[in-house]
């Protein structure tokens, strides 16, 4: 009997001690190199990045959806669906060898056409050495459907994102990991009128958001199993995460005479209170019963709470409208009580605003620039009523710390449906 106690006990340490390294390794409080699933953050479209980012008093079409629910008033929009693609060191994908004369780009183009995965290693190997230590991005994969009109909006939006953290100097012993959201929300969005020329906006929006991300995998280890079969084999036996919150966010916009408007709006309210409730298991549970995530078979190997802190912003816009141009002109002021209540300073003044502007002709064509964090921003667009296109170049702020580089990225988004 003792010897039986003394395994058994034995056997519960163990387990304690897998679930444990489980945890620790999957909790981005611990292992700070998940410290990107922490950053409060909104879906942003191709027409804010390319705008700096700005819009909390101008939204806009879709984007008053996540940007401000207080915009919502008396705007509908119909969007079925969208979709949106970012691609991050687009100009490393397309810098030509000297030595080759060829782009990485074209190098994996010929692969393709070649039909031989092998061939992609090589130049996939190159691209994944451009990575720099600390935070980063390789792609995002966005996809959605808004629907609205009186003031009410419900949504569904889901993102998935290819995280780098660079250890060093990065390239090939970085590590790599996969984040999914899914934000399920509902808002709604009330006008009063004050005067003839002055009204205010006041909206409210929340639902279920849904967190899931992977355990790191090394960039070595993903380049060993690419000309593999089985895309999914870097995967196999590899812990993973999965949690859901319930997001709140509220908005206020007073409208001025000439075109003035000012904004505010506080996201994530509940976030520090409540959190993610995370539960960790591996991708062959996952696979072998998705399900199991609602249901919390799952919750028994492992779990932990991610807290989420709010974050408040300030936006002051200006837009004029006629039948052949209107300019927009925006300017954000981000997570303003973080700027405050550590070292204010000019650097941190930069880092936490963003600035933009967006030139609409006849209707039809949207040109956009901006500044976000101090880096510059490009967009466009083309706006054929039921059929949208946006595009955006620009760069975005990563490292271990702010400011230690900017990486440039490239986004495009094709929405389908009225939007106004």
């Amino acid at each position: 009997m003792k010897r039986i106690l003394v395994v058994a006990l034995t056997v519960f340490v163990l387990a304690s001690s897998v679930f444990a390294a489980e945890v620790s390794e999957l909790d981005p409080s611990i292992n700070t190199s998940l410290s990107a699933l922490t950053d409060s953050s909104y879906p942003h479209s191709a027409r804010s990045l390319g705008m700096g980012s700005a819009g909390v008093a101008v939204g806009g079409r879709s984007d008053s959806f996540y940007m401000n629910p207080a915009l919502l008033a008396r705007r509908t929009l119909i969007s079925l669906p969208y979709a949106q693609v970012s691609l991050y060191h687009p100009y490393d994908l397309l810098k030509k060898n000297e030595s080759t004369g060829t782009s990485i780009v074209d190098d994996i183009m010929d692969a393709m056409n070649s039909g031989e995965m092998t061939d992609i290693a090589g130049p996939a190997t190159g691209f994944l050495q451009t990575i720099k230590s600390g935070k980063g991005k390789l792609a995002e994969v966005e996809a959605g459907i808004n629907l609205g009109g009186g003031g009410f909006a419900l949504g569904l939006h889901v993102k998935d994102t290819i995280h780098t953290f660079g250890n060093g100097v990065g390239g090939l012993d970085a590590n790599l990991f996969d984040e999914l959201n899914v934000n399920i929300l509902a808002a709604l969005g009330l006008r009063f009128d004050i005067t003839p020329s002055i009204s205010i906006d006041v909206g409210i929006s929340s639902g279920v958001s849904v967190l899931g991300y992977t355990q790191l995998i090394g960039v070595k280890e993903a380049l060993d199993v690419m000309s593999k079969e089985d895309p999914m084999a870097a995967l196999k036996g590899k812990n993973i995460a999965f949690g859901w919150t319930v997001p709140l966010n509220v908005g206020l916009n007073v409208n001025l005479p000439l075109g003035f408007s000012v904004g505010a709006v506080g996201r994530n309210l509940l976030g520090s209170a409540v959190g993610y409730k995370m539960q960790v298991t591996n991708i062959d549970a996952v696979m072998s019963d998705a399900m199991g995530i609602v249901s919390n078979t799952f919750s028994e190997k492992a779990d932990f709470t991610l807290k989420m802190d709010p974050s408040f912003d300030l936006g002051f816009g200006w837009k004029w409208e006629n039948g052949f141009f209107s300019p927009t002109v925006a300017l954000d002021f981000v997570d303003f009580i973080d700027f405050f209540s550590n070292e204010m300073n000019m650097r941190s003044f930069v880092e936490h605003l963003r600035i933009g502007a967006e030139f609409r002709l006849l209707s039809v064509l949207d040109v956009r620039a901006g500044i976000n964090q101090g880096y510059w921003t490009l967009g466009a667009g083309i706006d054929l009523w039921a059929i949208k296109i946006d595009a955006a170049y620009y760069w975005q702020e990563f490292g271990e710390t702010a400011g230690d580089y900017g990486l440039d990225a490239f986004t495009i988004r094709f929405n389908l449906g009225f939007d106004r």
